[in-house]
């Protein structure tokens, strides 16, 4: 799936965010969701491991679409292109690095909270932006509010944000739902123990609830 668009990617509906606090969970994590068959990731810049962690799973398995998360500037923007990533995140519409994103050809997803976010976010071209933090923002209640209001522009919400595998189900029957994400399928204790066998459960179960 490398040579997957954004859109393309999105289709499989899960977006798993997982913050590497070392190096050596990286390869290890990513392996086994493409054998869980999930080919696309979110590693959020929280951590000094974020640009490595890019490079080597993008050097390891090119099958693998992987964004860059969390970015707060226009100089983290160029550090994830630097990196590899294929598609830029952030939890809020920040414009300078919306335009950075732009102008480095860098897939870009704004985080939104607001209708007048919705709109400002649209009018520079996006089509798809994360709803964050969703559940605190309203979750499916405002997602079903906002639906007929801005049909018209076709756009499309990654909820993130309180989303686990509890909840999933009801965002993704919502028309104006691309996908959902969320760190709770690669917890922090789960790569600290090395427990690559609950992961990938985990993320068969999330891929599962995508179905029907």
């Amino acid at each position: 799936m490398s040579d997957f668009s954004l859109e393309g990617a999105l289709n499989q509906k899960i977006l798993p965010a997982i913050i590497f606090d070392t190096e050596e969970s990286v390869l290890p994590v990513a392996e086994t969701l493409l054998r869980a068959g999930l080919y696309i990731m979110e590693i959020p810049f929280r951590t000094g491991v974020a640009e490595k962690a890019i490079i080597a799973i993008r050097k390891r398995f090119p099958e693998m679409y992987v964004g860059a998360g969390t970015l707060l500037s226009a100089g983290q923007v160029q550090t994830a292109v630097n990196s590899g990533a294929q598609f830029g995140l952030s939890p809020a519409f920040n414009q300078t690095v919306c335009n950075e994103a732009k102008h480095l050809h860098l897939p870009f997803i704004p985080g939104v909270m607001t209708p007048s976010e919705i709109e400002f976010a649209n009018e520079l071209g996006y089509t798809i932006l994360k709803l964050f933090p969703a559940e605190q923002a309203g979750g499916t209640g405002f997602l079903k509010a906002i639906q007929g209001p801005y049909e018209q522009l076709a756009v499309k919400f990654i909820p993130m944000g309180g989303v686990s595998i509890d909840n999933i189900k009801p965002y993704l029957e919502l028309k104006n739902v691309i996908a959902v994400g969320g760190s709770w399928m690669v917890t922090k204790q789960l790569m600290a123990t090395k427990d690559y066998k609950k992961i990938e459960k985990n993320v068969i179960e999330a891929l599962q609830k995508t179905q029907g």
